[in-house]
């Protein structure tokens, strides 16, 4: 908004007021300086990669792969998260873990322990044909930056009827995948605070009048798209207004859609009433 290459935006003209009343108080996600937005993990060949303990026999689920994976014995595996399973504040459960091939820092590992290597090894030309290797080892994964458990990760995933945000603090293993993506944050406040917006009905509908749609009613919450979104120009006193709904989701209390309209509301100093033409344009 406000580029000339941007989209063009067909709203009725009270939608499109409180569509700008939003981001005239904000600043694009895209341009904040304590946050950064990646796409998840990729592998280019996921079969190779995600391992599904619940499969029965014959699956990869009681391959040695899988045994491997999903045992003590690899340090290597990582709780696996797809965008299917973000839900706001929380990650559903899931059988499903990764063969991570990378160090913390998310370099590629010179050596696999030989198990790894073992049950990879199958899948040598595949993944030695992968566009995106460059050289590199054949089990290289891509975009690694998501995997990062030194900071604090805002999660949400690619498609939805509206974004869905769940937080992943810092020393959280879990790898996003590519139907994922993430912003990392330094600052756990700042990284409950933003969940808490996104997850926001008004975080929704203003993104819902920007984001490519989808089947169904669906949209695609894309980087670009997420990074239009503004923040309330005084980020201190929105904090402080957003970080402690987060923090009691986490704790099993979230708050319902209706406090977290008139929190965003607040956080961006507008009336309710200014936004709901907008809201309600997005149900």
């Amino acid at each position: 908004p406000g580029d000339p290459a941007s989209p063009w935006l067909m709203l009725p003209p009270p939608v499109r007021e409180a569509f700008d009343a939003v981001r005239q108080d904000g600043v694009p996600v895209g341009d904040a300086p304590w946050l950064r937005l990646t796409l998840g993990v990729k592998c280019g060949a996921n079969d190779a990669f995600i391992i599904d303990s619940s499969k029965g026999s014959g699956s990869r689920g009681e391959s040695a792969l899988g045994r491997l994976a999903t045992g003590s014995c690899s340090p290597l595996a990582r709780p696996l998260l797809q965008g299917d399973s973000v839900q706001p504040w929380f990650v559903k459960a899931s059988s499903r873990t990764i063969l991570y091939t990378h160090d913390d820092d998310g370099a590629v590992l010179t050596q696999l322990p030989a198990g790894a290597l073992a049950q990879l090894s199958p899948f040598r030309d595949r993944l030695s044909a992968r566009t995106d290797l460059r050289g590199h080892q054949w089990w290289r994964l891509f975009r690694t930056e998501g995997a990062n458990s030194f900071v604090n990760r805002v999660v949400w995933g690619d498609f939805g009827r509206r974004p869905a945000a769940v937080v992943l603090e810092r020393g959280d293993r879990t790898v996003p995948l590519n139907t994922c993506y993430v912003a990392t944050v330094a600052d756990r406040d700042d990284a409950l605070a933003f969940a808490a917006l996104l997850n926001s009905p008004l975080a929704a509908a203003w993104l819902n009048a920007l984001a490519e749609p989808a089947r169904g009613g669906w949209r695609r919450y894309l980087a670009w798209t997420v990074a239009q979104l503004p923040l309330p120009s005084d980020w201190p006193r929105a904090r402080a207004i957003l970080q402690p709904l987060a923090q009691a989701a986490l704790t099993g209390n979230p708050p319902d859609d209706a406090r977290l309209l008139r929190a965003a509301c607040d956080a961006y100093r507008l009336p309710v009433a200014s936004v709901e033409p907008l809201v309600s344009w997005s149900h």
